[in-house]
């Protein structure tokens, strides 16, 4: 195993060196160094598995490149929109592009070795053609710009808005050759909140139904506390417990708002929508079973099946009745406010406190 890091971390330094990726804005390039780390990764599992007949994991695949997308982008546009980069817009526009492309590999592959192939000719392409153009487009700027990044780094690094595990520290400072001591990782704290709006605003999931977003949020803030938890080795029966109990909950209040919205309006796809939300309770009792019988892998099993719902489901099928009732949403608003008064519908303060605060400043969305 420990020849077979030595020779990836060998793969990693060639490939960086081959070209130039460096943009010197250190957290960025980084960054841009764990994606090459995913894509060669990913390329050795397809490799190894076609030797020996295996499978390809792609679902851990597919997670690790929607946590660096989530990571990434929201990192990356937060310093170019806070030095007003003049193509700020586009290259926003570039990263939606690029999840929307990456998810719909994803989907429409009829096998994991399909799968697996379409995010790695998505990455690559990604690497080669965004970061050599885009990125060192801005990087030029900021140099001839003279403008202070590395206090502005800094700052943010220390804020915990966008954290850096040991291991991605580790590969960095092994590729690159620098000194990373000057990052403490003891300084920082995962920002729950501004996770979960790097990841709502990453992925594209706002319907414009307040009432529907305020739901999602609540399920986003489900998946990074697990996912948290999973990454920080706790993998207790209390946390997974927790989860698993938020999820049903979820279920039961969140899908009865769509089906009477949906049915209410008239939305035409509605026996097709209210399938998909029995896969989500089946998909639910599946790892509820998993983590019963023993399986040590059933909360990232359960994180992966969320996420997967985020993008499949939330992302595309749930955008579909925002943009059916675009025209109607103040009608959506009187409608979900009787059906708040009348007991039909609950939602909790804590519930109404995050979504103001994930949303910044939004309004209340049963006002």
């Amino acid at each position: 195993m420990q020849k077979d890091y030595s020779a990836h971390l060998d793969s990693l330094r060639i490939t960086w060196l081959s070209e130039p990726f460096h943009l010197g804005i250190p957290i960025i390039d980084l960054q841009h160094v764990w994606l090459v780390h995913i894509i060669l990764e990913l390329e050795e599992t397809i490799v190894e598995s076609e030797k020996d007949g295996s499978d390809v994991d792609v679902h851990s695949s597919f997670r690790k490149a929607l946590d660096y997308v989530s990571e990434h982008f929201t990192l990356e546009e937060d310093i170019l929109e806070h030095f007003n980069y003049p193509k700020y817009k586009e290259h926003v526009q570039g990263h939606r592009q690029f999840v929307e492309r990456l998810t719909e590999k994803y989907y429409e592959a009829k096998n994991n070795q399909m799968a697996a192939l379409g995010i790695l000719q998505i990455l690559k392409k990604w690497l080669f053609q965004h970061i050599l153009h885009d990125d060192t487009d801005y990087a030029e700027f900021f140099k001839a710009s003279g403008l202070d990044l590395k206090s502005y780094c800094n700052e943010i690094l220390k804020s915990g808005k966008y954290p850096i595990s040991k291991e991605q520290l580790l590969i960095y400072q092994n590729i690159v050759q620098v000194d990373t001591t000057h990052i403490n990782l003891h300084e920082q704290s995962i920002d729950i909140i501004q996770e979960i709006r790097n990841i709502w605003k990453t992925y594209n999931l706002s319907t414009g139904i307040p009432i529907i977003d305020l739901q999602h949020v609540w399920l986003l803030k489900m998946i990074v506390e697990l996912d948290n938890s999973l990454k920080l080795g706790d993998g207790s029966s209390e946390t997974f417990h927790k989860v698993i109990a938020a999820a049903i909950d979820y279920t039961k209040d969140h899908f009865s708002v769509e089906d009477k919205i949906m049915r209410y309006f008239r939305y035409t796809d509605v026996v097709q929508h209210m399938n998909q939300h029995k896969r989500f309770i089946e998909f639910i009792k599946t790892r509820n079973d998993e983590f019963k019988l023993g399986n040590p892998r059933a909360g990232l099993h359960l994180v992966q099946d969320l996420r997967n719902w985020l993008l499949s489901h939330i992302a595309l099928e749930d955008k579909k009745i925002g943009i059916a009732f675009e025209a109607r949403v103040r009608d959506l608003s009187e409608f979900t406010k009787k059906l708040h008064q009348t007991g039909e519908i609950s939602i909790s303060r804590e519930q109404k406190n995050l979504y103001k605060l994930v949303m910044q400043s939004a309004p209340d969305p049963l006002d």
